[in-house]
């Protein structure tokens, strides 16, 4: 890792590491939003890894926003870090500087027809924290990005199976604060967040396989610790390769919109095949590493005080979440089939 990779694994373990337990995990399910944590992250700076420096921001890259992402879903961080993230990238691409507070991401589209003069009307399900959103950010079919306020809006709290909220928000003639032409393709909202959602997926696929070595390294059955039995060991060399892969190929996504973007017109290369490769194999994963991962600690795995289930849980909601791996197994094979058969070893390795 770069020196800033470095740095940021450091600060924001420390950080989350200090303040996360299950005793805060229960508590947030039960009271809401955690204020404090959220301003201590964001004096961090977090949010703003992908912006300028002289905009304020770290000048970071999406690699070093991996490690920042990564380490939220290896903490089951109850708040929208890594959508922040998204939005202030997305800010910066349209050259606008965004409201403060908490964004509300709008996950797919709009159509323009929904947006008469200087408001909004439209029903919109499962906003990432919804109810806590200062503002909500979408792009429209005319790639336009749209800024709305949270004047004239009616919410129905909803959660997913991690227990975040993922808010349906009716927007009644709600005030557009800002609406800018951009580059970014209309569905970018959900490309990026399926991208943080494989890297979420790789942090807490490697807690929970860190957890389990911790338990069968400690538990003795017949007079030896369980982590020398064969079966077991077997079962967490299962674990250790799914993992592996996800965490490869997330960071790879990463890294390719580093190097291609998500922007890419007719015939030119994107981010877009390894974000969907990233996906598809996270999603895929969370079958194998949350089944061996409750399986090798017997009863007590699924008992809500253990605590292993605010991993678990949020990996089944992740998987889901921006498209599970079918519909990005769908991609993926149309770019193989547009490619053929000659080209796409190419096409995958440039």
């Amino acid at each position: 890792m770069s020196e800033l990779q470095n740095i940021l694994e450091e600060s924001v373990a420390r950080v989350l590491d200090d303040s996360i337990d299950n005793q805060f995990l229960t508590s947030v399910e039960e009271n809401g939003w955690p204020t404090e944590l959220w301003n201590t992250l964001c004096e961090l700076g977090l949010p703003q890894i992908l912006a300028s420096e002289e905009s304020g921001g770290m000048g970071g890259s999406w690699a070093d926003a991996y490690v920042v992402v990564r380490r939220c879903g290896y903490a089951s961080l109850p708040l929208p870090i890594p959508e922040a993230i998204i939005a202030t990238w997305i800010a910066k691409q349209a050259a606008i500087e965004l409201p403060e507070g908490v964004p509300g991401l709008i996950p797919q589209p709009l159509t323009s027809d929904l947006i008469r003069g200087d408001s909004l009307t439209a029903e919109i399900a499962r906003i990432p924290w919804g109810r806590d959103a200062n503002y909500y950010l979408g792009i429209t079919d005319a790639s336009e990005l749209v800024i709305l306020g949270r004047d004239g809006i009616a919410l129905v709290a909803e959660d997913n199976l991690g227990r975040d909220p993922r808010d349906t928000v009716s927007f009644g003639n709600a005030r557009l604060l800002n609406r800018t032409a951009t580059d970014l393709p209309p569905d970018a909202v959900q490309w990026l967040c399926a991208m943080l959602r494989s890297a979420q997926i790789a942090g807490a696929s490697a807690r929970c396989l860190e957890i389990g070595i911790e338990f069968v390294g400690n538990r003795e059955q017949f007079g030896r610790p369980l982590s020398r039995f064969q079966a077991i060991q077997h079962h967490l060399a299962v674990m250790v390769g799914a993992i592996a892969t996800v965490d490869s190929m997330s960071a790879n996504a990463f890294r390719a919109m580093d190097h291609y973007g998500i922007n890419g017109g007719p015939g030119e290369r994107d981010a877009k095949f390894e974000i969907a490769a990233a996906k598809c194999r996270a999603s895929d994963s969370v079958e194998t590493v949350t089944r061996i991962g409750h399986q090798v600690h017997g009863a007590i795995g699924f008992t809500y005080e253990y605590g292993l289930h605010f991993l678990t849980r949020r990996l089944w909601a992740w998987r889901a979440e921006f498209g599970g791996s079918g519909k990005w197994a769908q991609y993926l094979g149309e770019v193989a089939k547009a490619q053929g058969g000659d080209n796409i070893w190419a096409y995958i390795t440039n």
